[in-house]
């Protein structure tokens, strides 16, 4: 029914170095990432397991900055973030669409 990842990546090379808030060679960042079928939509689901998840980063890497993106067009998932606390600081455009991408200010 879900997907909830959390990932940390330390990148050979990753998305353009230049633009805020993407990883450096050497840094390091988690990346919050999930999935929802059409049927769980709507209740607060995400919101929840992802507020969890964020939790548990704040104790267990409480210096490593946790980032999410997501198509611009994906208004829901955008406002889940939101609601979470994530900042956008980047659009872009990969895999052949619009992206948003946000920093956690938690």
């Amino acid at each position: 029914m879900a997907w909830l990842i959390l990932s940390r990546w330390r990148p050979r090379c990753r998305r353009d170095p230049e633009r805020p808030g993407h990883l450096r060679a050497g840094a390091s960042e988690v990346e919050l990432g999930y999935l929802f079928l059409p049927e769980a939509w709507g209740r607060g689901y995400a919101t929840e397991a992802c507020a969890a998840a964020l939790r548990w980063c704040r104790t267990a890497l409480p210096d490593e900055p946790v980032v999410l993106s997501t198509q611009l067009t994906n208004v829901a998932s955008m406002r889940v973030a939101e609601k979470l606390g994530f900042v956008e600081v980047d659009r872009f455009v990969e895999y052949g669409a619009h992206q948003w991408f946000a920093v956690w200010a938690g």
